[in-house]
């Protein structure tokens, strides 16, 4: 049993107690209702360890997938709603008097609403977020189609795949780029579903990166696989020069460093750039920003999914320069996706699912 499991077990535990104990019980003391509350937390925590079980190596059918994994999301809106409920409690201490009851009853009811909210906000397509970005030195305008955090996985239908990669192509663009955290199973879980990936079209081709879940389960895999599509080139720490127009660097995942291999290498990822051409680095966790200089004119990164479900944004956010869009670090351009897909549970609160046409022009 690895340490990682091990601590999302005891975290998602913390979840139901403090659910439980910092707004369930206050709502009423018959035994009945605190019964059957306790062994319904129980049952979700139960399905919850199934599911952290199975997430990386299931063959059940996706529908069956999905549905365990929502145990996740009502430990997650649980949690938050019981510390909310806290903050009402205390208040309620120095207010007389203070509808404490009506309150945490109220709050259990947002439960289901939110669960059905973060259902409905994830299953949503893909929203085009379209971008025009200025840089220096760019010879003439160029369209670039970034798709991070696909997620294929049994949380991710191949319906759902399919309609995110033609959604792709109908943007026409110049450029395709796979922003890491594409492949998120082991390959004999989700053949079919990768397969798709060979429907990615762009004029100058489709190029992939490295995200931190491909090497959860084996980062040289994910490149071998990725080497089997003519129409996709895998950026590891090396760059490639398009239409003589740009420099398109890609370096391996920060997560290389914590496992020992395919670390990555800025240095060697600029060997054969041509300084007269703008500089475009893709490195999947944006994090990166702090250890390049001025010299690279844009990043593209994903990674924080904006947070996913609010409001656990705070946390992405205090781990990472900001959650998504524009942003101009160190006196240079980081763009962060929100992702196309989801990770861990099926839900988003107070994001969205997107891919982003992003449009290069001339700095004036």
């Amino acid at each position: 049993m690895s340490m990682f499991f091990i601590f999302a077990i005891c975290c998602f535990g913390i979840f139901h107690l403090i659910g439980y104990n910092a707004l369930i019980k206050h709502i009423s003391k018959n035994l009945k209702f605190r019964l059957i509350s306790i062994a319904l937390l129980i049952l979700n925590f139960i399905i919850l360890i199934v599911y952290v079980m199975l997430i990386r190596n299931t063959t059940l059918p996706d529908t069956i997938v999905i549905i365990l994994s929502i145990s996740i999301l009502i430990a997650l809106l649980l949690c938050t709603l019981g510390i909310l409920n806290i903050i009402f409690l205390i208040i309620g201490r120095f207010i007389k008097p203070f509808p404490n009851v009506l309150i945490s009853k109220i709050l259990l009811c947002l439960l289901p609403l939110g669960v059905i909210n973060g259902i409905y906000e994830a299953n949503k397509t893909p929203k085009i977020v379209e971008q025009t970005i200025e840089i220096k030195n760019l010879k003439k305008d160029i369209k670039i189609l970034f798709l991070s955090d696909l997620h294929i996985s049994n949380l991710i239908s191949k319906e759902k795949i399919q309609n995110t990669i033609n959604l792709a192509n109908s943007t026409n663009p110049d450029i395709i780029i796979l922003g890491g955290d594409i492949i998120d199973s082991y390959e004999n879980v989700i053949k079919d579903k990768i397969l798709l990936l060979k429907d990615l079209n762009a004029k100058y081709g489709v190029y992939f990166v490295l995200g931190n879940h491909e090497f959860i389960f084996d980062a040289n895999k994910s490149l071998e696989i990725m080497s089997k599509f003519s129409n996709i080139t895998s950026l590891v720490n090396s760059s490639v020069i398009i239409d003589d127009n740009i420099n398109l660097i890609g370096i391996s995942d920060l997560m290389g460093r914590r496992v020992g291999y395919l670390e990555p290498n800025i240095n060697e990822a600029l060997k054969n750039t041509n300084d007269d051409l703008p500089k475009i680095l893709i490195s999947h966790q944006p994090n990166i920003i702090d250890e390049l200089d001025s010299d690279i004119d844009l990043v593209f990164s994903g990674h924080t999914h904006g947070g996913q479900i609010f409001p656990f944004t705070i946390l992405a956010y205090l781990n990472n320069p900001f959650l998504y869009g524009l942003k101009p670090i160190n006196n240079i351009q980081l763009y962060i996706s929100q992702g196309s897909h989801l990770a861990v549970t099926y839900g988003r609160i107070g994001t969205q699912n997107e891919i982003n046409l992003i449009t290069l022009k001339e700095m004036k």
